[in-house]
């Protein structure tokens, strides 16, 4: 049978979810028919420039805004794809012009990527956009398996229609600890990601280093202002490039998540890739991407004394159980992340729809 050709999509201005596609075409290419289409400028450092790679000019925001309605770029699109024969397009991050792409190729088989089952702060627009594109596609990919039944329910699938995996990435070689008693905060803050708890666990722990990093929303810019007051606090007050991020990661020893809902998260995957052990609340399905006492810890949600108690343990750790523990992260996530170990998977799943 003659290999499907396929597509993968990202227009998202997101490093992640740029690695994510990025690392699966890596990972597929050459041995395989697929290609990309992209943002131009992308922030993630391991974007290809082979002659199956494209680059076009999109809106920056995944809802509607300046530049929506540019029909010269999405039939530029469509032509790529119906110039290359491509059979299967994979949608990795939510985007208005996922819709525009299904309807304009509605011959092409399509899969679409669900992060949030449960949109943070109830965001309408993105439970709208989920399940239009989860009913126009031929397959679903949810990236956790808690909530696979939520996903089948909520927006009325099939659940036969929906496989979960994993957020791969590219894997880097393993990054020692840095020694640095440094924990570290990163991305987006807003307060679904409980920075108003961390704030009180920062309260109760003035003798920890904690790196804050990552671009506050109206709604949590008074916590910063608070935080910032704390002289155990270092603050990055935008949202860092791709090297910027690994660095960030390099230079401290532990990450923390403090989230106060989540479904899975990003942060914990970027963590693993650099050998970093992880402290989070147990919410979500954060529990299948930390092993408890092995690779981090899963802190009771909301059990700010808890949390604080366990950032001062881990911080009077030796060289070698804080050694353990970054070993553990990293060949937890190796195994569970790597984009490599999921190609054979997800190309046969593509071949499949």
């Amino acid at each position: 049978m003659k290999e499907k050709k396929i597509c993968l999509i990202t227009f998202s201005n997101n490093a992640d979810h740029q690695n994510t596609v990025y690392s699966m075409f890596n990972a597929l290419y050459p041995e395989h028919e697929v290609y990309t289409i992209g943002i131009i400028n992308p922030k993630t450092n391991i974007a290809p420039h082979t002659k199956n790679n494209y680059y076009v000019n999109c809106p920056d925001r995944p809802g509607i805004g300046k530049g929506t309605f540019n029909l010269k770029v999405l039939f530029e699109i469509k032509n790529i794809i119906d110039a290359n024969n491509i059979d299967i397009i994979y949608f990795e991050s939510q985007h208005i012009w996922n819709m525009f792409i299904m309807l304009l190729c509605p011959f092409k088989r399509t899969v679409v990527a669900v992060h949030d089952v449960i949109p943070h702060d109830g965001n309408k627009a993105m439970t709208l956009a989920n399940y239009v594109t989860c009913h126009l596609s031929n397959g679903v990919i949810l990236r956790n398996y808690m909530y696979k039944n939520t996903l089948s329910q909520k927006y009325k699938i099939k659940s036969e229609k929906i496989t979960c995996f994993e957020l791969w990435r590219d894997y880097p070689e393993k990054v020692e600890p840095s020694y640095s008693n440094q924990f570290l905060y990163f991305g987006r803050i807003r307060k679904y990601k409980g920075f108003e708890l961390f704030a009180k666990i920062i309260e109760k722990t003035p003798h920890i280093k904690y790196r804050i990093v990552g671009e506050a929303d109206e709604e949590s810019k008074y916590l910063v202002d608070y935080v910032r007051n704390f002289e155990n606090v270092s603050l990055v007050e935008y949202e860092v490039s791709d090297s910027q991020m690994i660095e960030e990661f390099k230079c401290a020893d532990w990450v923390v998540l403090p989230y106060s809902n989540a479904t899975q998260s990003g942060v914990i995957t970027d963590a693993c890739r650099y050998a970093r052990p992880v402290i989070s609340f147990n919410v979500g399905a954060i529990k299948e991407q930390i092993e408890d006492g092995k690779t981090g810890f899963l802190i009771k949600a909301g059990d700010i004394d808890g949390f604080a108690n366990k950032v001062n343990e881990v911080n009077k750790f030796s060289r070698d159980k804080l050694r353990e523990f970054s070993e553990n992260a990293y060949s937890f996530g190796y195994k569970k992340y790597a984009a490599k170990f999921f190609a054979d998977k997800f190309f046969a799943l593509m071949q499949r729809i």
